[in-house]
């Protein structure tokens, strides 16, 4: 059969005795049903199971106690031609330990004895859920709730539902005919069963569509399933791989745990995994811009021939997907995490390019590790990449009011050069796209915004006063405590921009006057600075004099020097300290 085509049938089963066309069953024939390594645990608990035996026993004995067997129809199952269960299992499942509970319960019927407990096996959990399947079907049942096998745990809660359909309240055995009710059950409950011949691509999709209860098909869940199907179609890989893609979602777990936060997720190793594949195979660059799930769908897709993508058809053919990369992946990205900043101007530089329209690009700092991280003074190199990255998004942030597609290509294409060039090459890079002043004039011109209202725009204003704030601190050093302070004050306190002339002067009928006279500068750099929220609103529109003593009692380097260079205000200092203010900034950018 061609990779590109399958089929699929679907049959109304019973489960060992069906008088219809066809005569399906799923126990009659003695199948074996296997659910295969990708599948999560057996996993139904108290409620499920409840709605489910409780559907049985109403089926048996008739709505309302009408004593009228009707059948029941339990939903749609899902096979590979290899009777593999792809949704289902916890039906079927379940419906095993409910034959094994009776069994017990009813050691004399006849019809249960002729019903083996042999037909279903699982390769979960790399042989974990064998055993306890096994220790369940050959063993004896328990009398509590406390097992840590799940079937055992769940053969106690079937056995208590058993015991309420068939005894009273006062738990005497109603009027329960057994070999009845096992004959209806064998009968009268009904599946259709869809059985796919395809890949396991195909069958997952016809699976998603199809959307019934069972495997979660979250991007997570997809591409462990797809990556094991890829080891072992095209790499030819035994079933072991899927234990090594299960360590990488491990290592994540236990690393999180470790650190004491959830630091990341498959999905975030994945999202830089998928700009390491762009730059490294020289895929189109609009990829860049699809979601990870979206981008890994329909790489696998391309790949295993299941659908051709039009921005990968023509790009995959050399691609290589590699455990051994995301084991490298997961290790730079908690390697970055436990191992901080070098100086507090690092940690500002992290910051400032979340703060950029261009934040979504921070995982560049995962990719530059990824390439560079055995290189020798490999820290202090990141370090510089990040300052110089940042400065970057800082004067395009500034520039423009927007994202901008040329900041988008150049960031594309330093990629490219991160995976495929040296440490140097890089630098060169960055350098050359920062460049000189002059660069940055005409439209977006950088030097003109920096003089002008800076209000208008939140995220220009918030860049440029945190900016100016920073540069008045001790942000090249490298002591711990100062690095995480400074960092906390500037990026995650609640701050507010104040400004130093109230905008709206608290004597109503100044306003205008003050407006007419300042013009653009009561909203420039020369009358704006950071300044915690809760001292910006208990001072609110108070006149410069009375603000100054909370300026004193400021956190900020940059507010408590305020009152001693200016101990009055007006429109000729703010001018003058625009231009000082305008000229620190450059001379940081462009240094």
């Amino acid at each position: 059969m061609s990779a590109n085509k399958f089929a699929i049938s679907a049959k109304t089963c019973t489960l060992k005795y069906n008088n219809q066309k066809g005569q399906a069953t799923i126990l009659g024939n003695e199948d074996k049903y296997t659910i295969p390594i990708y599948q999560r645990p057996y996993s139904w608990n108290e409620e499920q199971l409840r709605k489910f035996i409780s559907d049985i026993f109403t089926s048996f004995w008739g709505n309302e106690g009408s004593s009228d067997e009707e059948p029941m129809f339990i939903g749609t199952m899902q096979l590979s031609a290899e009777q593999e269960i792809i949704d289902g299992q916890q039906r079927l499942t379940t419906l095993l330990i409910f034959f094994k509970v009776l069994k017990q319960e009813f050691p004399n019927s006849v019809e249960l004895k002729r019903i083996n407990l042999n037909w279903l096996c699982t390769k979960v959990n790399n042989g974990e859920q064998q055993k306890y399947l096994d220790e369940f079907v050959t063993g004896n049942l328990p009398l509590d709730d406390e097992s840590l096998n799940p079937y055992l745990k769940n053969a106690f809660f079937i056995r208590e539902l058993i015991n309420e359909q068939t005894k009273d309240e006062e738990g005497q055995p109603l009027s329960f005919n057994i070999e009845n009710f096992i004959k209806h059950l064998l009968t009268n409950i009904y599946f259709v069963i869809i059985e796919t011949h395809a890949g396991l691509s195909k069958t997952l999709q016809i699976f998603d569509a199809i959307n019934t209860t069972g495997l979660d098909l979250n991007g997570g869940d997809i591409f462990k399933i797809r990556m094991y199907e890829y080891l072992k179609d095209k790499k030819g890989k035994d079933e072991n791989a899927f234990n090594e893609i299960s360590q990488l979602y491990q290592d994540i777990d236990k690393k999180n745990y470790d650190t004491g936060r959830n630091v990341t997720n498959i999905r975030g190793i994945l999202n830089i995994y998928q700009y390491i594949l762009i730059a490294k195979y020289s895929l189109p660059v609009t990829l860049y811009g699809y979601g990870t799930d979206t981008f890994f769908e329909q790489l696998f897709d391309t790949t295993l021939n299941v659908n051709q993508w039009k921005h990968f058809k023509n790009n995959v053919s050399n691609l290589e997907l590699s455990i051994e990369d995301i084991k490298k992946i997961i290790e730079v990205r908690y390697k970055f995490q436990n191992n901080g900043y070098k100086t507090c101007e690092d940690a500002c530089a992290m910051n400032f390019i979340w703060l950029s329209r261009y934040g979504k690009y921070w995982i560049l700092t995962f990719v530059f590790l990824y390439k560079f991280k055995d290189e020798a003074d490999c820290w202090n190199k990141l370090m510089l990449y990040m300052r110089q990255l940042s400065k970057v998004y800082i004067i395009y942030s500034i520039r423009f009011r927007r994202s901008i597609n040329d900041v988008k290509t150049f960031t594309y294409s330093l990629i490219k050069e991160i995976i495929n060039g040296s440490f140097e090459d890089v630098m060169n890079t960055l350098n050359k796209k920062i460049g000189k002043l002059e660069n940055h004039k005409g439209w977006g011109d950088l030097e003109n915004t920096l003089n002008g209202n800076i209000v208008d725009n939140a995220k220009i204003k918030n860049i440029i006063c945190r900016l100016s704030a920073m540069l008045e601190e001790n942000y090249r050093t490298e002591d711990k405590t100062q690095i995480s302070e400074i960092n906390k004050n500037l990026f995650s306190s609640k701050i507010d921009i104040e400004h130093i002339q109230s905008y709206y002067d608290r004597n109503g009928d100044r306003r205008e006057d003050i407006w007419n006279y300042w013009k653009e500068d009561i909203n420039s750099i020369g009358n704006l600075m950071i300044l915690e929220r809760r001292k910006n609103r208990s001072i609110s529109n108070k006149p410069y004099g009375d603000k100054i003593t909370q300026y004193e009692k400021s956190k900020f380097s940059i507010v408590r020097k305020q009152p001693n260079k200016y101990p009055s205000w007006d429109l000729e200092k703010c001018k003058s300290r625009k231009e000082k203010e305008v000229e620190k900034i450059l001379n940081y950018i462009f240094d």
